[in-house]
């Protein structure tokens, strides 16, 4: 990544490169649901104000920044300031996330049309811009419902009363495509109190539409046998780690000495192992161990018997030896 500077929001953060120079900036504009530390129009001016001072910034966002992702008002920022831009199409959640749920968002002769939405739109005052008429009369659409939890109950209100199927099949994804994925799948009328019971939070998408009944059958991430694992491992790490991904491990490459940006991606989310090659890999995460992301539940995994006995000075809880061939 060419860059001076980058500037990223919450849902990207796994996507950084870990081998970014320190001297590259990092700016987090990351939001919550329902706290927005740094407001649309401050991140619009930031990324001005970096360009106006020569810098090369690069604008890193979760799924598609077209789709629902407010970069058009940041493009349309740039724009009037007279700066020059590049924007890159990447897949949106919507469609990425269900297909790692195992769901289509469309298929042939049974779904032929995709309504995408803000699922706050059901919440608006002064009624909302979605024709829920419309979609809820339409048995042939998937609808896909971005940051969707909280107004999963009034989205589900407003398609039932304007005709849909009850029992039409219907999914909840949280934090799609990561090892801390998770689906709810029920009938649609069912679907809020089945969110509830499994304490689904942000973030999150539903999707709604006969494709869902395929999820069971076309599910190839969910049924990996290490799938809800993530580890972190010294890059350069070679046919292992390539193992260990089609297994379902999420792995994180970290170079040493750990950078800025290798440290936002182990916060991310929560690290379940590091595997150790040699004791000097033990000790140069020994800083790390207190960080973001990190737990004393975390597995040692070491692959040679010097490595183990250092993981075990240095009171690991957790260490298991084990081989670094792919074939074990």
């Amino acid at each position: 990544m060419a860059a001076d500077t980058v500037v990223y929001d919450r849902l990207a953060e796994t996507a950084l490169p870990c081998d970014l120079s320190p001297q590259v900036e990092l700016h987090s504009v990351g939001k919550k649901k329902g706290h927005h530390p740094v407001q649309q129009e401050e991140i619009n001016t930031l990324l001005v104000r970096l360009a106006q001072q020569g810098k090369r910034v690069v604008r890193l966002k979760g799924g598609d920044p077209y789709v629902l992702g407010r970069g058009g008002e940041e493009a349309e920022a740039l724009a009037d300031a007279g700066i020059p831009f590049e924007v890159v199409p990447c897949v949106t959640s919507g469609v990425a996330v269900p297909a790692y749920a195992g769901i289509p968002v469309t298929h042939r002769q049974e779904v032929v049309r995709v309504t995408m939405v803000t699922a706050h739109e059901s919440k608006k005052e002064g009624g909302p811009q979605v024709r829920w008429d419309l979609i809820g009369a339409d048995p042939h659409v998937s609808l896909i419902g971005y940051m969707g939890v909280t107004s999963l109950p009034q989205v589900v209100e407003h398609i039932l009363e304007s005709g849909m199927d009850p029992k039409m099949p219907a999914a909840m994804i949280e934090r799609g495509t990561t090892s801390r994925q998770r689906v709810v799948q029920s009938s649609l009328d069912e679907l809020p109190q089945a969110v509830e019971k499994e304490g689904l939070r942000p973030p999150a998408l539903f999707i709604i539409g006969s494709v869902v009944r395929h999820a069971d059958k076309l599910d190839w991430f969910g049924k990996r046998p290490l799938i809800g694992e993530r580890m972190v491992v010294v890059a350069p790490v070679g046919e292992m780690g390539e193992a260990l991904e089609m297994n379902g491990v999420e792995l994180v490459e970290v170079p040493l000495p750990v950078t800025p940006a290798a440290r936002v991606v182990m916060g991310a989310l929560p690290l379940t192992g590091c595997i150790f090659r040699s004791p000097d890999e033990v000790e140069a995460f020994e800083e790390e161990r207190d960080s973001q992301g990190w737990s004393p539940e975390m597995v040692a995994w070491c692959l040679t018997p010097d490595t183990t006995t250092r993981a075990r000075d240095l009171n690991w809880l957790q260490v298991e030896q084990i081989s670094d061939s792919p074939a074990n």
